[in-house]
């Protein structure tokens, strides 16, 4: 999966040189042109999620259809599934870990991606939960309905 950076257009850049193994080089360029982003952008999102996983060695973002989020290491568990539990228990750190057969690690790492992501995360779950309405709207329309023809 490829997390391109911010838009680089609207952010100040700093420039910076890095002497690379041509091969790698040609990899990010092709990589690249795949995307349709510059090398630059391709390389900063690389960083920023390899900084991420090192900051955060509990948690990977994965593609729940078509939305990325945060999820536990070695579970199908999503952070945002975590952190909505946390809250609904006011906090109880022991019971969202019982409740969910994990660790209380798992729970606080969860807890802590989910703050230091805080609007990337709900911006992921507000979009994940748009698509379950107009999915279930949509087979509530393909419903046969009760006595038609």
């Amino acid at each position: 999966m490829v997390r391109m950076a911010p838009d680089p257009a609207r952010i100040p850049r700093t420039v910076v040189s890095l002497r690379l193994d041509p091969a790698v080089l040609a990899r990010i360029t092709a990589r690249a042109a795949a995307h349709g982003v510059s090398r630059t952008a391709l390389v900063e999102g690389y960083i920023l999620e390899g900084m991420e996983r090192d900051e955060h060695p509990l948690i990977r973002r994965r593609d729940a259809d078509g939305v990325i989020v945060g999820a536990l290491v070695g579970h199908r568990i999503d952070v945002h599934q975590v952190v909505e539990a946390l809250q609904g228990a006011g906090g109880d750190v022991a019971r969202v870990a019982e409740d969910f057969g994990i660790p209380w690690g798992a729970v606080e790492a969860c807890a802590a991606y989910h703050e230091a992501h805080l609007e990337r995360e709900e911006r992921a779950v507000a979009l994940l939960r748009e698509r379950a309405a107009t999915a279930e709207a949509a087979a509530v329309l393909r419903r046969p309905v009760a006595g038609g023809a």
